[in-house]
């Protein structure tokens, strides 16, 4: 055999043994995992879903405050003082425990005093001192009767109602349920519309909140007459909303 033949059988054999090679790696490489693509790739689809759920509430919060003033310092906080002291000891009275009150907010300022014709400053200050109590009630049924005793001992100041249910973790539970299926439930639509078919969920997040019908009560000093006010807790409502990616079956 002449050279030129010998070269062609060394190239043919090493062709064959190229092929060989190729197809037993192809053969060992592993099939795509469900929902993973053959780039690699995992092949999924993310949705949000939104739940709810209703309760009514237990508990009620209020701020309670005075608000005095006066030429010497000393003179209106001395009023702010004793004020705060009388609707303290009104409210733990009718039944307010005193861990339920809580000073919110304390401020002391001076002002500058005007003539009320010209308007020019006459050079004297005067202070004025805000005290202010958070009160949580835990008899709601008793929310307008505590308003009466704040105004009747002395505040001049009263807003802030707001309601809330001390353990809403039954409910948020609810809400979370729903808002999950809702993810599912456009997780299956989108997979239909794609050609696949939904797989396993592979992560999920969620935000949460609460919402309601808070009241509001602002009341002035020479208002509190009249009788109690009307008081409606209306209901609370805990929204869930949760992110889910699901894998895509194809």
């Amino acid at each position: 055999m002449n050279k030129l033949g010998k070269f062609q059988q060394m190239g043919l054999l090493a062709m064959v043994t190229i092929l060989i090679v190729a197809l037993a790696l192809a053969g060992c490489a592993s099939p795509a995992a469900p929902g993973q693509a053959s780039s690699g790739y995992l092949d999924t689809v993310t949705t949000t879903g939104t739940g709810e759920a209703y309760g009514k509430p237990d508990k009620a919060t209020i701020q309670f405050g005075y608000t005095a003033s006066d030429e010497d310092v000393g003179v209106a906080l001395n009023q702010a003082n004793d004020a705060i002291e009388q609707i303290t000891a009104a409210l733990t009275s009718i039944g307010i425990a005193e861990a339920d009150i809580q000073t919110t907010y304390f401020s002391v300022w001076p002002e500058d005093k005007y003539e009320p014709m010209t308007g020019i400053p006459t050079g004297q200050k005067l202070y004025r001192v805000e005290n202010t109590l958070s009160v949580v009630m835990r008899d709601i049924t008793q929310v307008a009767a505590v308003i009466q005793t704040g105004l009747d001992s002395g505040a001049n100041n009263v807003y802030g109602l707001s309601f809330g249910i001390d353990d809403s973790s039954a409910i948020a539970a609810e809400a979370r349920t729903a808002a999950v299926a809702d993810a599912r439930n456009r997780a299956e639509q989108l997979a239909q519309e794609l050609g696949a078919q939904l797989g396993e969920a592979r992560m999920a997040s969620e935000t949460y909140g609460n919402s309601g019908f808070p009241q509001g009560a602002d009341y002035a000093l020479g208002m509190g007459g009249g009788g109690a006010p009307p008081i409606s807790e209306g209901q609370l409502t805990i929204n869930v909303q949760v992110n889910v990616t699901f894998d895509l079956v194809r």
